[in-house]
């Protein structure tokens, strides 16, 4: 009975003693090693060295997916110290030897580090691991991010379409503004170069009819006619460059305005050539174009009347005018 109880008493020893070694271990646990956290939008990777003294130093590398789907890393110097189940850890600045302090638990898996969240105390678990956990919890917030990427540079290039096709609207709409004033002088052009044939006849037979005279006052004033004459063929030059120059430019223009508006026909003025997932500018820049360039069609071929009508004006007059001043040239 003595044997038992004293085997008894030994057992009950060994495991005061188990007990007492268990308690020092966890005390003495090292904290050295590789942390991983990560959660929908960061990940971080804290590799730390501890001393005998119970310091630690080492890095802490971190990857944040941005709102905009694109990922930023940076990496700064760690230090702190282990006391029992308590960790304090200092972020240390990049060039001064200052830092950010946090306070945390070494738990049985890692640990928990605590942070301000608004006014609130948020834990960030770091769980023991690996590098190669850190790197595919990257690859992860970047797999998020592409997606998201991929919408902002679609929503950046429909933008860029967007002002593309508005700014092709705007120079129509001035080209239809132009044109229409064109119109409203051409429509006089006609007029314009009858009354000059009628003008120039009438100096001349004036001026004839002076000459005729004899008198030598009166054939001085035929000789100013005949000057004035001259002055209103130079003035009639520039009117012929001045419709010339406006008919090369209307031209000009319309050639360049006709190419730009082709290379919106299958995206935006009838979608003939889009295809899912293409950039194309939204419906209201479209509308806005279709309404320009319907005004524009209505527009170009009254233009192009109205400078064949000027046009055809002019050749007929310059050609009564062209004997007029030839006959005034042969008074001299």
């Amino acid at each position: 009975m003595n044997d038992l109880f004293a085997g008894r008493r030994v057992k009950c020893l060994w495991a005061i003693v188990a007990g007492a070694l268990l308690i020092t271990g966890c005390d003495s646990r090292s904290v050295s090693g590789v942390y991983v956290s990560h959660t929908d939008n960061q990940a971080a990777l804290l590799q730390i060295t501890e001393t005998p003294d119970h310091r630690f130093t080492g890095t802490l590398r971190h990857t944040t997916l941005n709102n905009d789907g694109t990922l930023s890393s940076g990496d700064a110097n760690v230090s702190g110290s282990v006391d029992g189940g308590s960790i304090t850890l200092t972020v240390l600045a990049a060039i001064l030897p200052i830092g950010k302090n946090f306070s945390g638990a070494v738990t049985r898996d890692g640990i928990d580090l605590n942070f301000a969240n608004g006014n609130q105390t948020a834990v960030q678990h770091f769980a023991r691991g690996r590098p190669s956990d850190f790197e595919s919890a990257v690859a992860q917030l970047n797999q998020i991010g592409q997606p998201i990427v991929a919408a902002r540079r679609h929503g950046q290039q429909v933008d860029q379409l967007n002002r593309q096709v508005g700014v092709l609207a705007s120079d129509i709409n001035r080209f239809v503004a132009s044109a229409d004033q064109h119109i409203k002088r051409l429509s006089k052009a006609k007029a314009y170069y009858e009354r000059a044939v009628i003008v120039e006849q009438a100096k001349l037979t004036q001026a004839q009819r002076l000459k005729a005279s004899g008198n030598s006052i009166a054939q001085g004033q035929a000789a100013m006619i005949v000057a004035q004459m001259g002055g209103d063929k130079s003035q009639l030059s520039m009117a012929d460059d001045g419709l010339d120059r406006t008919h090369n430019d209307a031209i000009s223009t319309e050639n360049s305005l006709n190419a730009r508006i082709s290379a919106w026909r299958g995206t935006c003025l009838d979608g003939g050539a889009v295809k899912r997932g293409d950039a194309i500018p939204d419906m209201g820049p479209c509308k806005a174009l279709s309404q320009a360039v319907a005004s524009y069609n209505a527009t170009v071929p009254v233009l192009h009347d109205a400078f064949s009508t000027a046009q055809n004006a002019r050749t007929q007059s310059n050609a009564r005018l062209a004997l007029i001043w030839r006959s005034a040239d042969q008074m001299e």
